[in-house]
């Protein structure tokens, strides 16, 4: 998998991810090293009771990696895990334990979703929402509210703009460093640079937490941080 395979791939997010499902978690841990703390950052610091039953949103499941600590950490839950790559779902689909009634599968972007208000108590994403605009980041975060119960939480772990221009300058440089002692080879930073430069919209984690007070959220904060990796969230207040 490398550059041959991105330029296969069309012209939008979902056709690529439709195109590395396969590979996705084996390219994606060299790639990320630190993948896996990333989401033990996230659902660490969900602050909820584990034993009783909960109704929970992933944004942007991917292969399911996540949603599987998802369920490790909350057996009573139901799940809603959302992606836009049908073939992505159709992987974490197989991943996936348990009571399969406890679990609901929606193909779609995430700005074409509607749910009832009030629908959830934890809302999680990973690696998901820089897909989106940075007019639509703030959009969603408005939606992200309405949806959660109250003292609801957001928990995402995702790729943040640093500044000034100097630092965002040298993650990069520190990240391909970082994949290649991790065994990512130049095909795969040339599919995951090329990716980034075509689809991804990275935004200041200051924007982040703007957008989220906006929404109306509560207890902004940043849980971790490690290069351009970043976990954060917040609370809608009872």
């Amino acid at each position: 998998m490398g550059s041959e395979l991105f330029n296969q791939s069309g012209a939008t997010v979902e056709d690529f991810f439709d195109n590395v499902s396969e590979l996705y978690d084996q390219s994606i841990e060299k790639a990320i090293p630190p993948y896996r703390e990333m989401f033990q950052a996230i659902l660490g610091y969900c602050f909820l009771d584990a034993a009783r039953p909960l109704s929970i949103l992933e944004l942007g499941c991917g292969t399911g990696n996540l949603s599987l600590y998802i369920q490790e950490l909350f057996p009573q839950a139901e799940l809603t895990l959302v992606d836009l790559s049908a073939d992505m779902l159709e992987v974490a689909s197989q991943k996936l334990k348990g009571d399969r009634s406890r679990i609901t599968l929606l193909n779609q972007g995430f700005m074409a979703l509607e749910f009832p208000p009030q629908s959830f108590d934890l809302i999680v994403s990973s690696m998901a929402l820089h897909h989106l605009t940075d007019q639509e980041k703030p959009a969603l975060y408005t939606r992200l509210f309405q949806w959660l119960k109250p003292n609801g939480l957001f928990r995402c772990g995702d790729e943040t703009l640093a500044l000034p221009t100097q630092a965002q300058e040298r993650n990069l440089t520190q990240w391909e460093s970082w994949s290649r002692q991790s065994g990512a080879t130049n095909e795969d930073i040339t599919m995951w640079s090329e990716h980034a430069e075509k689809y991804d919209h990275y935004a200041p984690l200051a924007s982040h937490f703007e957008w989220l007070k906006q929404a109306g959220f509560t207890d902004v904060d940043c849980y971790w941080r490690k290069l351009m990796w970043t976990v954060f969230g917040a609370r809608k207040a009872a």
